[in-house]
């Protein structure tokens, strides 16, 4: 039987068929062309094809799940399966350092480790890298009001999924970064119907409104110290 990754897309992520403020096309919109790319828990590769075919990169993905591996494999140069909580676990993706990019989209909230993992990456990149990490929020208004109504339930996907071993905030999440060898430099929101609307009202420029309260993902872009 052919059991489909967790985290898999049939189709690589296609810009046309998504929301332009989703979470994904943020983080896409942010990724310099042909860059060279590490993606921290690349899954099924869905992202990595599209910044290899779209944005001319060269895409070195980790990925723990050796079904997605597989997948992720005939979409993008490079894949490795790695238990990034494992010691030394970026050993394999050494050879093709030093990268210009380190992409962890939802990943690090999944890891015992990931202040290691932060470290560990920190020796693989470029003087001028930059960091893009995604993060789910758990200040999000709708938990806010789970809590209030004595609700903590785990689910399959989303905030409480029930692999998460980390929950995030707004500054937890840049704490984390912080403490670990990186300078924020700004933060975008995903999930926010409030900051959709302001997006198409002024672009790039739009001001982030409550976004501890409204963003549903939070989208970090860092660099390294």
């Amino acid at each position: 039987m052919n059991i489909q990754p967790k985290y898999h897309l049939e189709q690589i992520f296609n810009p046309a068929n998504a929301h332009p403020q989703d979470a994904h096309s943020i983080l896409m919109r942010l990724i310099p062309h042909h860059s060279k790319v590490l993606e921290l828990g690349c899954a099924s590769g869905y992202l990595s094809g599209y910044m290899e075919q779209a944005l001319g990169c060269r895409v070195t993905g980790l990925e723990f799940d050796p079904a997605a591996t597989a997948i992720a494999a005939t979409r993008c140069s490079e894949v490795h399966t790695a238990d990034l909580d494992a010691p030394h676990a970026l050993e394999v993706a050494a050879s093709s350092a030093p990268y210009d990019v380190l992409l962890a989209a939802a990943v690090l909230e999944h890891l015992k480790q990931a202040e290691g993992i932060l470290q560990d990456a920190h020796k693989l990149l470029k003087p001028d890298a930059t960091l893009i990490v995604s993060l789910p929020n758990i200040a999000h208004w709708s938990m806010r009001l789970r809590l209030l109504l004595g609700q903590f339930n785990y689910q399959d996907y989303g905030i409480m999924d029930k692999t998460h071993v980390y929950l995030y905030t707004l500054k937890t999440g840049r704490d984390l970064l912080e403490q670990n060898g990186y300078r924020v430099e700004s933060v975008h929101i995903a999930g926010s119907g409030v900051q959709n609307i302001l997006s198409r009202l002024f672009g790039e420029r739009a001001p982030l409104i409550l976004p501890n309260l409204l963003a549903y993902e939070l989208i970090y872009v860092a660099h390294k110290l």
